[in-house]
């Protein structure tokens, strides 16, 4: 029996690009200093969040060093969060490396 629709095309993250996308704002009343371009190729701007990520657990660890033990509990969780998202971010792009594999 055939299906009345035909299954979408399977997604090609090196064919996805980013949306402009507004950061950096200091006060919700202040417009927004910096922002992700439109048009950069997915898999280039996951690549460089992990980078990014990586800078944020380095940052947290050597920052933790300094601290009490309750604010080296926090920023440590700080870095494990990150190290969670940079393991997801580069899953995605290991995961869209092997499709059609």
């Amino acid at each position: 029996m055939k299906k009345p629709v035909p299954d979408p095309p399977a997604f090609d993250l090196a064919n996805t690009v980013t949306v402009a996308k507004p950061f950096g704002a200091m006060d919700v009343n202040i417009k927004q200093m910096f922002s992700v371009r439109e048009g950069i190729c997915s898999e280039d701007a996951l690549m460089h969040a992990s980078v990014l990520l990586s800078f944020v657990e380095a940052t947290a660890s050597d920052a933790a060093d300094h601290l009490s033990l309750n604010d080296k509990a926090l920023v440590l969780s700080i870095a494990q969060h990150a190290e969670m998202a940079r393991a997801l971010v580069n899953a995605v792009l290991e995961g869209a490396g092997s499709v059609g594999v």
